[in-house]
């Protein structure tokens, strides 16, 4: 769920650089201007190949239409690994395969669009490796000892919630996971409140409705750079009930774009170890036109999370 978010903002990013009334001129991101091609497309390590996305930028005062401005009957393959995967359109612009094939660790796929005009757009991704972290710990509030190791779902899948290990008391501790001996370029931290109407952890009586607004069951960090210990700060948690907490790995198409597009590389939660530069346009790793084509590997943990005895 947390994959899917971060691809659709990002996805949002690339029709934010196609088509944004509120950017001057000058900060289009796209070179050449009108019927740049717009890919976005991404491989998720040990699933099957996920579906890609083609289209053009258009004026920025028009508003994006997929009939007129998504990019149908084009010829799109994806090659790595000793396999040729064949994608076809199922609706404008949308791009889909069969293929029973799952995408390798530590692969360099390339990704071929040729277009009904006859151009080419290419893009190539190097998939992390594998993340399979074996500890999410409890530190103390000094986040200098463990204080327990939490159950995971592959110890647990059914229950994880509700397991001992797993239940949290808000701000009491700092959850963290270990990273040691990982090489992957970069990550991004999503939590996903399951619950739908749970209570609320921090102090409402100072806030007023605006404020309220801000407070979601789905946040996501911005990119971080590799530290041994990720720690998950208590401000990123507002209500009580099941969490999903996913670490993703990222290769380096999308580690480039989160951290040197304005609106994705300052939003999300306060972390440590940010990476990101001064930037006003996004990297983009693509040939004929712009957009990513890239791949993630992830790793997650369920707990629960409590009010304070006090609260």
């Amino acid at each position: 769920m947390v994959l899917a978010v971060v691809r659709r903002i990002a996805w949002g990013l690339v029709l934010l650089a196609a088509c944004s009334p509120e950017r001057s001129d000058d900060e289009l991101f796209a070179p050449g201007g009108l019927g740049v091609p717009v890919v976005d497309g991404l491989l998720v390590v040990g699933k099957r190949f996920g579906d890609i996305y083609l289209s053009q930028t258009i004026a920025p005062d028009q508003a994006f239409d997929r009939n007129r401005d998504a990019i149908d009957n084009a010829q799109v393959t994806v090659e790595g690994a000793g396999v040729v995967i064949t994608y076809v359109s199922f609706i404008p612009g949308h791009y889909r395969t069969g293929a029973p094939d799952t995408v390798q660790a530590s692969t360099t796929y390339q990704m071929t669009a040729v277009l009904p005009d006859g151009r080419v757009v290419r893009a190539s991704t190097t998939t992390p490796a594998q993340l399979d972290i074996d500890q999410w710990v409890l530190l103390d509030n000094a986040g200098t000892s463990v204080i327990r190791q939490l159950k995971t779902f592959e110890e647990d899948s059914s229950s994880v919630y509700d397991q001992p290990e797993n239940q949290l008391v808000y701000t009491e501790g700092i959850l963290a996971a270990a990273l040691e001996n990982q090489s992957n370029v970069g990550y991004q931290i999503g939590l996903v409140n399951l619950e739908t109407d749970s209570e609320l952890l921090i102090d409402t009586s100072f806030l007023d409705e605006e404020d309220l607004d801000n407070f979601r069951r789905v946040n996501s960090s911005p990119p971080l750079d590799y530290e041994a210990t990720l720690r998950i700060p208590w401000l990123a948690i507002y209500y009580e009930g099941r969490y999903n907490l996913r670490v993703v790995a990222l290769d380096r198409n999308w580690f480039d774009i989160v951290r040197t597009d304005p609106a994705l590389g300052a939003g999300g939660f306060g972390f440590g170890g940010e990476a990101g530069d001064t930037s006003t346009r996004p990297i983009f790793h693509v040939e004929g036109g712009i957009g990513v084509f890239g791949s993630v590997s992830s790793d997650s943990v369920g707990f629960y999370v409590h009010a304070p005895a006090h609260h």
